[in-house]
């Protein structure tokens, strides 16, 4: 699609709006979506972002913003609400928008938690803001101004991660966007084998892995993308041999969007984006600068001696205390997947119960292997007081589509592990 294909599709749609302050966008293709999510500002409206479209999510969010209608590409229909179905196979000739301007303090966008920790919150996210983020990303990665690039996403578009990096990374650098969502490796093959130009990979630890796994050819990549969960070094090795790329690590959270980077083959600390500086907050820290209204606090632990750098040490309701020992889970997760064999895995603290001890349970996707074998291997890399009591064999593990296994989803996936007795594990 052409700019000036696009302005046509925004105008089109634009003119069919309802007279709204907030748009659900449920729209699949990601061209869709960007279509949607710019017919919108230009009636400044916000578009929410739920992190999923549950019945359940759906509705709450409509309670919680009466104002609203959805947009969708598909079939989909929300019950209670008005909607509006975008067909863009026509119309494309129509005359195009004149690029439209957008006020830096108008709420774009409303993300959402995952609800990892529990019930998802809300994160107002302004126009100017997302602009600033998407081009000091957009500086780490060493494109001339006028090369051109094609970014592919295995990540959705409604995530503030895939909105930030697969819709306005491209939009604020002239780069080309790729409607699909890849999923599989072999997807994934091919959907950047099509591309002519060069490409950022924009993608998640779990869609990474599976693809070091995977027994595919893949293109070179000029640059790979990762979030949502910490990427190993030895994973980042193998992706940079893989796909002959740069692998380029990001950090950030809801509250905030990205504010750091780092190239893990390279390097353990992180650097801040340009014009963001770390400040002493409460027992923590928290970051500003220009285009936040006011520091925002980091969520995680985390250590520094120099103004635009530091470690990363886990979020706080990842730390646990065996015994007078601390560990993080995401710590124990990286070992627990550098296991020969284990394609997938997790620690998991159980929910504390008054009549029992709590102890930590793994579960594992790994093919051939036996409890017993990875509890033998996981001796040699943990403190025994962190050994996983028991160990249960899975085929899959429920994780969301970003790789996330949310709070909600693990307990009842635990309990579901916990009265199954065809589900091998060791005590």
């Amino acid at each position: 699609m052409s700019a000036s294909t696009v302005l046509s599709h925004i105008r089109f749609i634009s003119n069919q709006l309802p007279r709204k302050r907030y748009v659900i966008n449920m729209c699949q293709d990601r061209y869709a979506f960007l279509v949607g999510f710019a017919a919108a500002l230009f009636h400044n409206q916000t578009t929410l972002l739920p992190p999923n479209q549950t019945p359940d999510i759906l509705q709450q969010l409509l309670s919680q913003y009466p104002d609203s209608y959805y947009m969708t590409d598909g079939q989909e229909r929300v019950a209670g609400l008005e909607g509006i179905t975008l067909n863009l196979d026509t119309h494309s000739d129509r005359e195009p928008i004149e690029n439209p301007q957008f006020s830096d303090s108008h709420v774009a966008a409303i993300a959402f938690t995952s609800g990892t920790t529990g019930t998802p919150r809300p994160n107002p996210k302004t126009w100017g803001s997302m602009v600033q983020i998407a081009k000091k990303t957009g500086e780490r990665l060493a494109f001339s101004k006028n090369d051109p690039v094609t970014i592919v996403a295995t990540v959705p578009h409604q995530h503030m991660y895939g909105l930030e990096t697969s819709i306005m990374l491209p939009l604020q650098h002239g780069w080309s966007i790729h409607s699909g969502r890849p999923f599989f490796p072999e997807d994934i093959a091919s959907a950047l084998s099509k591309q002519q130009s060069q490409q950022i990979l924009v993608s998640t630890p779990i869609h990474l892995r599976a693809c070091t796994l995977a027994q595919s050819r893949f293109p070179d990549v000029a640059y790979t993308l990762s979030a949502t969960a910490p990427l190993s070094k030895h994973v980042a090795e193998q992706v940079e041999m893989l796909f002959h790329t740069t692998m380029v690590e990001i950090y950030g959270f809801a509250e905030a969007g990205t504010i750091a980077t780092r190239r893990p083959v390279q390097e353990n600390h992180w650097t801040l984006l340009r014009e963001l500086a770390l400040l002493t907050h409460a027992d923590g820290y928290a970051v500003s600068t220009p285009y936040f209204p006011e520091p925002i606090p980091i969520p995680d632990t985390i250590q520094s001696s120099h103004p635009q750098q530091f470690t990363l040490k886990g979020r706080p309701n990842h730390l646990i205390n065996i015994g007078g020992h601390r560990v993080s889970l995401d710590d124990l997760n990286v070992k627990l997947l550098s296991i020969e064999g284990v394609v997938d895995g997790v620690f998991y603290m159980p929910e504390e119960k008054q009549e029992s001890v709590t102890r930590l349970v793994a579960f594992v996707v790994a093919p051939g292997k036996t409890p017993a074998s990875i509890l033998a291997t996981l001796r040699k890399k943990i403190s025994h007081v962190f050994l996983p009591r028991p160990i249960y064999l899975v085929d899959v593990l429920p994780r969301n589509h970003t790789g996330k296994l949310v709070k909600e989803a693990a307990e009842t996936f635990m309990q579901a592990q916990t009265h199954s007795p065809s589900s091998p594990s060791t005590r």
